[in-house]
């Protein structure tokens, strides 16, 4: 019996140190190697000024190409759309800028939809996990995952439960430095032709009375003297209740309305509520004219 409490001990520990090593290695790499994701990227960049800054879900990152908004303006512009983004991320993004110390002349973000929806991405979280030890970082997912102690103090626990997006493939990819696929310091992610035959989309029946997180990035942005400005990206003709988008402006006053620029110019979607390359290229050429500062 004595062996055998033995045994089974020797093995606890000998799997904590394993965890322990394996957490260690991870976090090291993901923080050192090159960035891969737009969370990392921002976290190691030495730029104290980007003149540009688009926030918003993939209806910012596969919609807005800075590298043209540079080439137009002669200004830096940089894309940190995310995935699936809600209102908390772009809150987040605009306090990682403020983290980073980086200053910007306008920081615009994309509001449609997601006025209603309250809650995060699940892609992001998971490209945050290994910069947990970030005070801002902390903060957000421990006011929003039930699993934050886990997180935070069993070691390798966060790369297990996100294993599906930092797990062993990415660290391997992360480890041997394999760039990502599109480049981060635009952050464009460009889409192309049709991902079906049939355009359609339906926009919530009502809308929210209010947001308290638009309220907080409002609040955040005149603390921090940071200019937003909000705008709504194209969507294709085929969408119902597009009249949100106009419900939407007596909630923001200031919104900028692109819903319906693309209203007869079906090609230029990838889906109903995504522009393809093609659309992208126009609509950021477009943005930038209307509201940009263009060289001569």
């Amino acid at each position: 019996m004595k062996r055998f409490l033995i045994y089974i001990i020797t093995t606890l520990i000998a799997v904590c140190l394993l965890l322990f090593m394996m957490d260690y290695i991870y976090s090291y790499v993901y923080k050192h190697a090159v960035p891969r994701n737009k969370v990392a990227n921002l976290l190691a960049t030495p730029l104290k000024n980007i003149d540009y800054v688009f926030i918003g879900s993939s209806r910012v990152d596969n919609t807005i190409d800075a590298s043209l908004i540079t080439k137009k303006t002669g200004k830096s512009a940089i894309n940190l759309g995310v995935q699936g983004g809600k209102l908390d991320d772009y809150y987040l993004m605009l306090q990682l800028l403020a983290h980073k110390k980086i200053s910007t002349d306008s920081v615009f973000i994309q509001v449609d939809y997601v006025y209603n929806i309250d809650g995060t991405s699940e892609i992001l979280k998971s490209n945050l996990i290994p910069h947990i030890n970030v005070p801002v970082i902390d903060t957000y997912i421990k006011e929003r995952d039930p699993n934050y102690w886990s997180l935070r103090y069993v070691p390798f626990f966060r790369y297990m439960k996100f294993d599906y997006k930092i797990g062993f493939r990415e660290f391997f990819n992360s480890s041997i430095g394999k760039a990502p696929k599109h480049n981060l310091m635009n952050g464009y992610s460009p889409k192309y032709k049709k991902q079906n035959s049939v355009l359609q989309y339906k926009l919530p029946d009502t809308i929210a009375k209010e947001n308290s997180v638009i309220e907080k990035i409002k609040a955040f942005a005149e603390a921090e003297e940071i200019t937003i400005v909000f705008f709504t990206a194209p969507f294709c003709k085929n969408t119902q209740n597009i009249a949100y988008v106009d419900k939407l402006k007596i909630q923001l006053p200031s919104l900028i309305d692109y819903s319906r620029l693309f209203i007869d110019r079906d090609d230029y979607f990838y889906n109903c509520s995504h522009l393809n390359n093609s659309g992208a290229q126009k609509f950021t050429e477009i943005f930038t004219d209307d509201h940009l500062n263009t060289n001569p």
